[in-house]
């Protein structure tokens, strides 16, 4: 029911007759369940607005568009740490959605974990406004909750609400404060600007809450923008831990606000982390670590990656960031080795003793400044959330240590070239024998994608359909690289062999050097013939659209369905059990395949983000599962629901899941797609009406598929010809002939 009445409330907000009404509605609803709840600091609304409201209007300040401006209601609760869990929390107010969610499995602020608080005080999942309504009606007694164990925080209430309303005061006003010096003798000091690029600011100080959490570890932090949030939670930080100093300064100049509290540092080792960049506790840490393993006069930095995706630096030569704009996978090269000696150091973040810091930090890449010894941590992380800065070319020349660079290109397994693009160097020629005895040239292959860069790619299925892609390849003796969606156009295009455009919901261009593959997966309606000019060759993961889009467009494309990787997908003797599982997001629409069959009451498991709101949570198994179990859960699984999107349905693009189904040794129920019924063998069933859908689950599913041996036939026969290692081999045979090279025995 309550499905149903949103169902039609989303339809009235289409039609451009109600939709005002409907908005008005929606704000009105989303003041009154805030209200209730009982959560709202008017000391902090009043300093970030300057002005005496009542309850209700910050509220209604707040639901007018106040929530997408930075206007908080509550210092318990920051939206952006729990808008992308929540549904449609892009369109109306995370506390609003917080609030008519079910708290569990929530995480609302980066000082404070609220399902630790939760577990201490189990009515709080019930009580108004969930652990952050609890917490802030205790407050008083109990201050406000902090740091992984969500335990009273150090100061009272009556303190923190001082720190916390001078603090947004200070953010509206401006102005700088200087750094806290460092009184308390540490082992480690985390020191971090938080710039005003940094949009997961909460993901960064949630970090820090960590590190400061061991026992003589500290944190200091120079907030460098003007967002009230930020500069009110690290002054919370400061007020509510011991080992917590903070300064706030001018955003343009990270490398002086850091240095000042490098100066101001008790701390025997520093980890120093540069402005809009991610890097965890436990990464500072291993780094600290690595460092206090190396004698004194050394210098450790992680691999800084850029925004898209690609190297920023591997430390840095005479010539300036070393292995910038290559893609990730050119560490490989290296060798197994953690640590790699560079002449020098690159960028803002680095681990040193405090003593071997001697010259103040200037500039982007004052990182080349620090220590006698320079070496980067291979197995270790950092990444520019937005675009590293333009390297500071002379600084680096003037700091590193002079050494034959050519030494360090050798290693990464490559030699220099005297024209072409920069940089000038290419991998030497290389041959490989398959295991039929044909012997290929070894090519490097880009795999470009529409993935996003960092934790968010692993929520796409595109971004483990390259991974899986990127293995068969290997496994024929490739070189492969994947690139983001962000690095499609990245400056060391040209030292790739051949291209291929994992073409999904966003357009990929030829490129302009090697040969150009197309593969269609994916939203089929979007192509045109702009989106398949360039390509030496066009495949698409449909029979029908391939002959129908071929003649449309006057170009050749051939099929190559959308397939599995046998490696991991195949049957271990799990046992069949009886539950219906589904497992994918809720797409921000009612998919039917999920939605009706629970409606008629039948019990339908889910594992996936964003169902909230759109089915009952008992039937939320998890909001993610890793890769890796899924193999374990299609086979032991009584069903597996699977549905399309109504373009890859009505193109006939059979997607991937089914694949990874039967390989495993699943049965799956899906809606009808062209093709399905005669490529598994009868191990996917299909329907064409929801009414269908529920009598096949209501009845006995055993009698919906095939016997056992069916069932086993169909699974080692989808293995055999439709696997990431078949699909390789056609690739591989197209760009050779496309290259007007042929393989030899």
């Amino acid at each position: 029911m309550l499905s149903a009445l949103r169902s039609r409330v989303r339809a009235a907000r289409d039609s451009a007759l109600l939709r005002p009404v409907v908005a008005r509605a929606d704000r009105i609803w989303w003041a009154r369940v805030i209200r209730r709840a009982g959560i709202v600091d008017l000391a902090y609304v009043r300093a970030q607005t300057g002005k005496t409201l009542s309850e209700a209007a910050a509220v209604r300040r707040y639901v007018n568009g106040g929530f997408r401006t930075g206007l908080r209601l509550s210092p318990l609760f920051v939206d952006t740490a729990v808008g992308d869990h929540l549904p449609e929390a892009w369109r109306v107010p995370a506390l609003y959605a917080y609030l008519v969610a079910d708290p569990r499995g929530l995480q609302v602020s980066p000082l404070w974990d609220a399902q630790a608080y939760g577990a201490r005080h189990p009515d709080s999942w019930d009580a108004p406004g969930g652990p952050v309504g609890h917490a802030w009606r205790r407050r008083e007694t109990h201050s406000l909750p902090y740091g992984p164990e969500a335990e009273p925080a150090a100061a009272s209430w009556a303190e923190l609400s001082t720190v916390i309303t001078r603090a947004a005061h200070r953010a509206r006003v401006g102005g700088e404060v200087p750094a806290t010096p460092g009184e308390r003798p540490l082992e480690r000091e985390l020191i971090l600007a938080l710039g005003p690029d940094e949009w997961d600011f909460d993901e960064s100080l949630a970090e820090a809450v960590l590190f400061a959490d061991r026992d003589d570890q500290g944190v200091a932090i120079a907030v460098m923008d003007g967002r009230a949030e930020d500069w009110t939670l690290a002054s919370m930080m400061a007020a509510s831990h011991p080992r917590v100093r903070v300064s706030r300064r001018r955003h343009d100049d990270p490398a002086r606000a850091l240095d000042e509290l490098l100066r101001s540092s008790a701390a025997e080792v520093v980890v120093v982390r540069g402005p809009n960049e991610t890097l965890t506790a436990a990464d500072a840490i291993r780094l600290a670590e690595r460092l206090e393993a190396e004698p004194v006069g050394t210098a450790v930095a992680p691999v800084w990656r850029d925004g898209d995706g690609t190297i920023a630096a591997v430390g840095a030569d005479a010539e300036g960031r070393f292995l910038a704009g290559h893609p990730i996978e050119d560490i490989s090269a290296l060798g197994t080795d953690t640590n790699l000696e560079v002449p020098g150091l690159a960028g803002l973040t680095f681990a040193a003793r405090r003593d071997d810091v001697r010259s103040d930090l200037r500039g982007s890449d004052a990182a080349s400044l620090v220590g006698e010894r320079a070496i980067v941590a291979l197995d270790l992380e950092t990444r520019t959330r937005s675009t590293a800065p333009r390297a500071d070319l002379d600084g680096i020349r003037s700091a590193v240590r002079p050494v034959e660079t050519d030494d360090l290109l050798r290693r990464a397994g490559w030699e220099r070239v005297s024209e072409g693009p920069s940089p000038r160097v290419r991998r030497p020629p290389r041959r490989t024998t398959l295991a039929d005895g044909t012997e290929v040239p070894v090519l490097r292959w880009a795999l470009r994608t529409a993935i996003p860069v960092g934790p968010r790619a692993e929520g796409w299925g595109d971004t483990h359909f390259a991974r899986a892609l990127a293995g068969a390849l290997r496994r024929l003796g490739q070189e492969v690289v994947i690139d983001s969606y962000a690095a499609r156009a990245r400056s060391t295009r040209h030292l790739d062999d051949v291209t291929v455009a994992l073409r999904g919901p966003e357009p990929l261009e030829a490129s302009p050097y090697g040969v150009s593959l197309l593969w269609v997966i994916s939203h089929p309606d979007e192509i045109t013939r702009a989106d398949v000019r360039g390509f030496d060759r066009v495949f698409a993961a449909s029979a029908p659209w391939a002959r129908e889009a071929g003649a449309e467009l006057g170009v050749d494309i051939a099929p190559l369905l959308q397939c599995t990787d046998a490696t991991r997908f195949r049957p271990t003797g799990r046992p069949r059990g009886d539950d219906i599982l589904f497992v994918g997001t809720a797409r921000g629409i009612l998919r039917p395949s999920v939605v009706e069959p629970i409606r008629a009451g039948i019990p339908v498991t889910v594992i996936g983000p964003d169902w909230r709101g759109w089915i009952p949570a008992s039937h939320i198994r998890a909001t993610g599962v890793a890769n890796d179990e899924l193999p374990a859960l299609y086979e032991s699984a009584g069903v597996v629901l699977n549905d399309h999107w109504p373009a890859m349905q009505r193109r006939g693009f059979i997607g991937n899941r089914l694949f990874d189904v039967v390989a495993a040794g699943g049965r799956a129920i899906s809606d009808r797609v062209e093709g399905i019924d005669a490529l598994f063998g009868g191990a996917v069933a299909t329907y064409d009406t929801v009414p269908e859908l529920i009598d096949m689950l209501s009845g006995d599913r055993d009698a919906v598929f095939p016997d056992t041996a069916t069932l086993a036939a169909a699974s080692e026969r989808i293995r055999a010809e439709h696997s990431f290692d078949a699909r390789a081999r056609t690739l591989l045979d197209a760009a050779l002939r496309a290259r007007g090279l042929e393989s030899t025995v």
